[in-house]
């Protein structure tokens, strides 16, 4: 099949087949462009989804450095004030439970970037 096929490209000639070739490369090219410019698109939209979790991860941990701030203060009131410690221990119960609140919010974070991270990098195929 393979003779066959190369006797019918002699018959039509050189000029026939280097159109051929042509019209096959500037498809090929055309196709390898357009593919560029959705990569592009795909990266920029990555870009911008990266952007906006690492903005919503500053935004955890500034809220999270300044109750723990608070934390510290209130701590030195306590302690200048000489309270019981069953009293101090009181108080900081619930920033415990807030602060293990806003870690858990970090990891989850964490967590769904790299999961979107993984599901666009195995959309992109």
């Amino acid at each position: 099949m393979e003779a066959g096929f190369i006797n019918l490209l002699i018959s039509w000639g050189p000029t026939a087949v280097s159109s051929i070739l042509v019209f096959a490369v500037s498809f090929l090219i055309k196709y390898i462009i357009a593919n560029a410019k959705k990569d592009e698109h795909r990266v920029a939209n990555i870009r911008k989804e990266i952007k906006e979790i690492h903005d919503d991860v500053n935004k955890t941990l500034n809220r999270f450095e300044e109750r723990l701030s608070n934390v510290e203060r209130k701590a030195t009131k306590i302690e200048r004030e000489s309270l019981k410690c069953d009293v101090f221990y009181k108080e900081l119960s619930g920033w415990r439970s807030e602060i293990n609140r806003l870690s858990d919010q970090m990891s989850n974070n964490f967590s769904m970037l790299i999961n979107n991270i993984m599901q666009w990098l195995s959309q992109g195929k």
